[in-house]
């Protein structure tokens, strides 16, 4: 048997079947309605008979709005059907939504408010004892490439969520179960071995919730908003038990077009992105002796709402667009999305993330290295959650995606392969990442790479981040750092997929262990030299200071510049006449050529977004103009400024230059 369906949420009103009812919509002030309260919330009639709803407008202090208009609509008028006095009749056994909607003016303006009810309708005879139900919960699912959706469908499972028997007598709940990982549901059950209802009149119908249930490992609960913190539900059409007392083999199905199906393709890719940092990730921290088991995961999405989607690190709670900003963009179905925003809630729990947050774009290399990381992760871990390479993420008018396996995107043509470089661009450290994950033998249309010669899977990845401590900001670099310490079996084959995208997180040729760096002397007008803010082991990486001779004649101009800074570079700069001399030469030391100073930028208060500079090639690099007074053999110094700003590395690449005028 197929049943209907209803989402408790749908047309964006108050729907919501665990939540008390009431609405939505307006502004706030003296004269505007913010929400239309319907008397019943909730209320029974049998079958043919009929029963009056009436409605308010209130302001948002609780004051009745005059002149306002009503209009009726029941959402399954199969069950029950209302007239435009609010008078409603019940048509068959189940339940439906009455929905209102208040017209009225406000001034030359004419605005609307909603509010719902939810009408049982009844069988006039009594229910009966020892009750038998069984079934499947599925969702309708929709299969996407990097073109967007393909217009297939496909049905799934609901995992391990709550299921409820309700008596429609009441709106009373007699039993609660849940659903195996077939989506399966059977009452009676251990916890309710007999399903009675015969204390009230005859219907029943099933709820599926918006949560797993409480003693799964697997912790997911959505609802609509912070506000009312209402859970979703999915509800079957009405069972007559005057007339039966075994209902098996019953389907209860999300569909994509009752705008419930994306409400469980939520729920099951949280569930799919807990279960594989359990599956996957190796134990927990010491002395854990169990894999790491993610916290309850609160998230919120609404049908209707402009909210996008993200992980709000202050309510600990994951946001997923609901359709109503001004594209019309829904994420329900975008998988990519919904794991990426799980895996910022993971490393939230049990690593570091240090992301100022604010704007980011695939196509940016220049990114605070901190959010660099932050996305680069999300994208990663969606990717490793659905072993799958394609992240795509679908709007209104097409959609945006890329293939981590050769760096091809949509809509093409992709320039993304040439700027997904250095430790300061998310789909870099994304790439770098994946490659590390692969396993080409599981991939569908694998990509032969020779920089990339390991497959290590999800686990050293992991245990990687759950190393992180608050006394480095999480970075790529400290990613590297981290993982050449834990794994120096595999620290070459991660080198050389880095260095295939960048990043140069490695010591000048000149600086081998245990030695006296020896740079070559820098020409003038010559070609720039490439260098490295790094230490070779067994000195921190960080602390590098590269010492360069070069030449100058008395009398002359010159610029001692560093230029093309990427990965993050800071540079200080000063001229010595000792290679083993710290006191710079009279004036002739520079921070920023631009003379700011940017450590201590942070976040706009008003706009949310960082202050911070990007990780541009000039803004953080240095620069000396002067005019020799000797003839003689000078020597530059880098170091990483003492100045930096927290959107740069620790350490970076940049060129060093010498002009004479």
């Amino acid at each position: 048997m197929l049943n209907r369906t209803h989402l408790q949420a749908a047309l964006g009103l108050c729907l919501f079947l665990l939540s008390a009812c009431g609405g939505g919509g307006g502004g706030s002030g003296s004269g505007t309605a913010t929400q239309i309260v319907i008397t019943p919330e909730q209320g029974n009639l049998i079958v043919g008979e009929t029963r009056s709803f009436s409605a308010v407008a209130l302001t948002s202090s609780g004051k009745e709005v005059d002149n306002v208009s009503f209009s009726w609509q029941s959402l399954d008028p199969t069950v029950a059907g209302i007239d435009s006095n609010g008078v409603a009749t019940g048509n068959e056994i189940g339940v439906a939504i009455i929905a209102v909607t208040g017209t009225y003016k406000s001034g030359n303006i004419t605005k609307t408010v909603s509010g719902s009810a939810m009408v049982g309708v009844l069988s006039p005879n009594s229910g009966q004892s020892n009750l038998t139900f069984s079934g499947t919960v599925q969702y309708e699912d929709r299969p996407y490439d990097m073109e967007g959706f393909t217009g297939d469908t496909e049905f799934l499972p609901v995992r391990g969520t709550v299921v409820n028997l309700v008596a429609i007598d009441g709106f009373a709940t007699i039993a609660t179960g849940v659903t195996d990982n077939d989506g399966n549901f059977s009452f009676p059950n251990t916890d309710f071995p007999v399903i009675d209802n015969s204390g009230r009149r005859a219907g029943i119908y099933i709820e599926v919730v918006s949560k797993t249930e409480p003693n799964n490992p697997t912790r997911i609960e959505i609802r609509n908003n912070p506000d009312e913190e209402a859970l979703l539900s999915l509800i079957s059409s009405g069972f007559d038990d005057s007339s039966g007392t075994t209902f098996t083999n019953l389907e209860v199905t999300a569909t994509v077009d009752s705008g419930v199906g994306g409400l469980f393709n939520i729920l099951d890719v949280f569930s799919m992105s807990s279960e594989f940092i359990q599956q996957d990730g190796g134990l927990c921290k010491p002395p854990a002796t169990v894999p790491c088991v993610p916290p309850l995961l609160v998230a919120y999405w609404e049908p209707g709402s402009s909210e996008g989607s993200f992980y709000d690190d202050q309510l600990d709670a994951i946001f997923i667009l609901g359709g109503g900003d001004a594209d019309g963009d829904h994420d329900e179905y975008d998988d990519s999305v919904i794991a990426h925003e799980y895996g910022h809630f993971a490393v939230r729990h049990f690593s570091i993330d240090d992301s100022p947050g604010g704007a980011h774009f695939i196509t940016d290399n220049k990114q605070d290295i901190r959010l660099s990381w932050s996305e680069g992760w999300g994208n990663f871990f969606s990717s490793a959650v659905r072993n799958n390479p394609v992240y795509v993420d679908t709007s209104t008018g097409g959609s945006f995606s890329f293939n981590l396996e050769d760096y091809s995107s949509a809509p093409a043509p992709s320039t993304l392969n040439s700027v997904a470089i250095y430790t300061t661009s998310e789909i870099a450290v994304t790439g770098v990442l994946w490659d590390l994950f692969d396993d080409s033998a599981t991939l569908v249309s694998p990509v032969i790479e020779s920089h990339d010669q390991i497959a290590l899977g999800f686990e050293p990845i992991w245990q990687t981040l759950l190393q992180f401590t608050d006394a480095v900001p999480a970075t790529m670099e400290t990613f590297w750092l981290q993982f050449e310490s834990s794994y120096p079996g595999s620290a070459a084959a991660l080198q050389s997929i880095m260095v295939e995208r960048k990043m140069d997180l490695f010591a000048d040729a000149s600086e081998t262990s245990g030695q006296t760096p020896e740079e070559t002397a820098l020409t003038e007008n010559g070609a720039a030299q490439e260098h490295t803010l790094y230490q070779t082991s067994p000195a921190a990486a960080a602390g590098d200071e590269d010492v360069i001779p070069f030449s100058v004649t008395a009398g002359m101009k010159y610029t001692l510049e560093t230029v093309n800074l990427a990965n993050g570079a800071d540079t200080y700069l000063f001229i010595t006449d000792s290679p083993n001399s710290s006191t710079p030469l009279s004036g002739l030391q520079n921070d920023n050529r631009n003379g700011r100073n940017h450590q201590n930028c942070g976040t706009n208060l008003f706009t949310g977004n960082s202050t911070c500079p990007n990780n541009d090639q000039t803004t953080l690099s240095s620069s000396i103009n002067w005019t020799a007074s000797n003839t003689t053999t000078l020597y530059a110094h880098v170091q990483r400024s003492p100045n930096a700003p927290p959107s740069a590395g620790l350490l970076g690449s940049y060129d060093i230059q010498l002009k004479k005028e």
